[in-house]
């Protein structure tokens, strides 16, 4: 089966483009070309079609740019990094052979994950779907607030970016802070922020080390507002909150921070990023309820974290740490 992201790259915003003309370029038959890009929307895409003339974008598509993004890189980076049209998951295919420093981005995945194996959805030029492997000379202990970590420096070159209502929500979400007039009632976890990005974290190797970690980021760029309906948490546009960097300055910005803090991170762990990422966070001294896998629930305040990370709760029989990650955190209203 033709790929249609192949034949999408043919396509602009400005031209028609027959679908004969695509089909002589890419040596594949006319029905081929039809048969790919009918399933445009699947993508987010809209394409307009007319007889005689052919196919061309509503809009254009940002596409990921090698050269450009090492452009933002800095002479020294030890950062290598790989695109793809379309996989599965960056995650899982990084994971293979995780190379430390080794970074592959995609256009599109059609496995895209987030935690406790919740599916990811983007759209096709509008998000940025990538994954860094990174080599940790010690064990799991060393690694602990690496999410968080990963968190702080993803929401802080969001900011410097043009998006200044950034926010984080433990242990691994990126909301954005909704316009008051779209804060219609509903779930409280929904009313406020609008989910724009999250980050999973896995890992492999021995208790003592070395551990080989990827880590995955994705995030919107855009939205298509009617696939909001198939997801169970209002999304958001990063570009709708003031983003000014392209696609491929937004990645070249984000690997450099990401190159630079997990530097940091291992010589010093998430400590001192812990007040950072504390500024960032949405729902500090709030009220919350924090729901585990099994269905239990503990209400309190949340006051922050522990300097290894965990999310410190004010219950009313006295502080409590929570630990593990496959929580759910619910606001009250």
């Amino acid at each position: 089966m033709t790929d249609p992201i192949r034949l999408l790259r043919e396509l602009d915003a400005q031209h028609f483009t027959s679908g004969t003309m695509i089909a002589e370029r890419l040596g594949i038959s006319r029905a081929s070309v039809s048969t790919a890009l009918a399933q445009a929307e699947q993508f987010g895409i809209t394409l307009e079609r007319r007889s005689g003339a052919g196919y061309r974008l509503e809009q254009d598509i940002d596409w990921l740019s090698l050269d450009t993004l090492q452009q933002y890189l800095p002479p020294d980076s030890i950062l290598h990094i790989t695109l793809a049209d379309t996989l599965e998951s960056s995650n899982r295919q990084l994971l293979k052979n995780p190379q430390h420093g080794h970074v592959l981005a995609c256009e599109w995945q059609t496995g895209g994950r987030g935690r406790l194996g919740r599916r990811w959805l983007g759209s096709l030029g509008g998000s940025l779907m990538f994954s860094l492997a990174w080599q940790f000379n010690g064990g799991p202990a060393q690694l602990a607030g690496l999410s968080l970590a990963v968190g702080a420096i993803v929401a802080q070159s969001l900011r410097e970016a043009g998006v200044a209502q950034i926010g984080l929500k433990w242990p691994n979400d990126l909301l954005l802070q909704r316009d008051a007039s779209a804060a219609q009632s509903g779930n409280p976890d929904n009313t406020d922020y609008a989910k724009v990005g999250g980050i999973l974290i896995e890992m492999q190797g021995d208790a003592l080390g070395p551990a080989q970690v990827v880590i995955g980021i994705g995030l919107n760029l855009s939205f298509p507002h009617h696939w909001q309906d198939e997801l169970d948490q209002q999304a958001g546009s990063l570009q709708a909150a003031g983003l000014r960097d392209s696609r491929n300055a937004l990645l070249g910005r984000l690997l450099g921070a990401l190159e630079q803090g997990l530097g940091q991170f291992t010589q010093s762990g998430f400590a001192p990023m812990l007040a950072q990422w504390e500024s960032l966070h949405v729902w500090q001294m709030q009220m919350v309820n924090v729901i585990a896998p099994d269905g239990q629930t503990q209400t309190g305040q949340l006051l922050g974290l522990a300097a290894d990370g965990s999310l410190r709760l004010l219950c009313c029989d006295g502080e409590k740490l929570i630990h593990t990650g496959d929580v759910s955190l619910r606001r009250l209203a």
